[in-house]
């Protein structure tokens, strides 16, 4: 009887404490209440300090050391990154005489007493300073060039001319045609006013498709340059051939051929004609650096689901390899398929297999970069993750700076370009989109598998590397939060 009336009025007094906070028997029971946030907030105010309160003294130093040091590296990046791609530029101007570029002057004989004044001032021309500043001028007379052309598979010069230019040993050439003063002498003697100057005088054979954006910045105005000093000979000229000839301008043709410009016939054997080429061949190449980073991101997370599953290290390294293979397959196929939505003509050089040929270029160089990426990821991420964002920087600029500016017109030092896996695929890249020369397609190639090959071969040192790093923070860390609960509870039960 006791133990029931005992329990019913535990029941009661819970059951008023519910309703009102006060039990039956008019005893206050006392209730606790968790602190309101505003109250929490009012009360960290109050025991907070300024920041330059003296016990915060050994924290700002320490701050300080900290944005001191981030600064320092941030300097570094920006001045050793970026002093690369506007190194490649310096001086540029002055290294343009660097460019070879081939001068054959066929119009060399004295016929009638008409002398070979079209070679003569030309030769003339290219030996003044103003020239030499603008090109490497390898000169050579029509007799020479031709027994060189004739064992080329008997070529003649414009042959040889051509092919010498399409083989890439000279940026561009100027062609003095045969006899081309006479010519001209012939056509005034018989008032031809159908005579074509340029086409019968001098000439210049180029490829623009060599590199479609230098081509015209710095190739093309050198022969600008040298067709403008020789017009200022073109009143020399005419007036010799007149005085020497006594012959008379008394008619409206001769008067039209003596007034005509003596301006160079221009033949562009691979002209650029689609501006949408500028997108895969140069600026493309860029973003497939970028893309590739992306993917070690996208699928990092798949990648740690694996280990946990507990397969064998040899098995998890050949899988990670392949993955990354594969992921680097399909997006170079994507990329490819971009190119080709927006109807970029693959059948120039390779035919109907264009855009195979591309897409294997695409992926070898996806290859490259996309494991370069991911080594370094993995070394920077457990070691200094901020040096990851100077990584790319460097990455793309390391690549670029070499790439879209011509080697000539660069310090010697960017002469590293040639082994450099974006430089080797904007050349292969070029023949797909241009018919060019394929002559170092080869090399191109053989640079990308070298790099393919080296970077295989770091790439499971790396990964086991990454994994033991990361698997050693994590214990630490998990430790450290064990020990903080460890304390946290015994200062609990210290105060209890």
């Amino acid at each position: 009887m006791s133990s029931e009336s005992t329990s019913i009025k535990e029941y009661n007094a819970n059951n008023s404490l519910e309703n009102n906070g006060v039990a039956d028997d008019d005893e206050p029971v006392p209730i606790y209440k968790q602190p309101s946030r505003r109250s929490s907030i009012a009360e960290s105010i109050s025991n907070s300090y300024s920041f330059f309160h003296s016990k915060l003294s050994t924290h700002r130093r320490k701050l300080g050391l900290k944005f001191l040091f981030n600064y320092l590296v941030l300097s570094i990046g920006v001045l050793g990154v970026f002093s690369i791609y506007w190194g490649s530029m310096y001086g540029r101007l002055d290294r343009i005489k660097n460019l070879r570029m081939l001068v054959v002057i066929d119009d060399m004989d004295t016929i009638d007493n008409i002398p070979p004044l079209f070679g003569d001032y030309l030769r003339e021309v290219l030996q003044t300073d103003e020239a030499k500043i603008r090109g490497d001028w390898h000169i050579y007379n029509g007799t020479e060039f031709l027994e060189m052309a004739r064992q080329h598979n008997g070529n003649n010069i414009t042959q040889e001319i051509e092919r010498q230019v399409h083989h890439q040993y000279y940026w561009s050439s100027i062609y003095v045609k045969p006899n081309a003063t006479y010519n001209f002498f012939q056509a005034l003697l018989q008032n031809n006013g159908d005579y074509n100057v340029s086409a019968n005088s001098i000439v210049s054979i180029y490829e623009t498709g060599r590199d479609f954006l230098n081509m015209n910045q710095y190739v093309t105005p050198s022969i600008q340059l040298i067709e403008k000093l020789f017009l200022t000979y073109q009143s020399n000229i005419t007036e010799r051939i007149v005085e020497d000839t006594d012959i008379s301008i008394n008619s409206r043709e001769r008067r039209t051929l003596i007034s005509t410009p003596f301006n160079f016939l221009y033949i562009d054997r691979i002209p650029y004609n689609d501006p949408v080429l500028v997108a895969p061949s140069q600026v493309g190449l860029i973003y497939m650096v970028i893309l590739t980073f992306f993917n070690f991101n996208f699928f990092n997370e798949i990648h740690q689901s694996v280990v946990k599953l507990g397969v064998k290290k040899l098995h998890f390294l050949i899988y990670r390899y392949f993955a990354s293979v594969l992921s680097y397959f399909i997006l170079s196929l994507l990329f490819g398929l971009v190119t080709l939505a927006f109807q970029v003509d693959f059948t120039v050089t390779y035919g109907k297999s264009g855009f195979l040929v591309y897409w294997m270029i695409a992926f070898m160089t996806m290859l490259v970069v996309g494991f370069a990426n991911e080594i370094m990821a993995m070394i920077l991420i457990p070691t200094f993750p901020p040096l990851l964002g100077f990584w790319m920087l460097f990455w793309v600029i390391i690549n670029i700076s070499p790439t879209f500016t011509p080697i000539a017109l660069s310090p010697e030092f960017y002469r590293f370009g040639y082994a450099m896996p974006i430089h080797n695929s904007y050349e292969a890249t070029k023949t797909v989109f241009f018919d060019i020369s394929k002559y170092q397609l080869g090399r191109n190639f053989g640079i990308l598998a070298a790099w393919i090959v080296f970077l295989s071969c770091v790439f499971p040192f790396v990964v086991a590397y990454f994994g033991k790093t990361m698997g050693k923070k994590v214990k630490e860390q998990m430790e450290k939060t064990m020990k903080e609960r460890e304390e946290v509870q015994m200062k609990e039960n210290g105060t209890a």
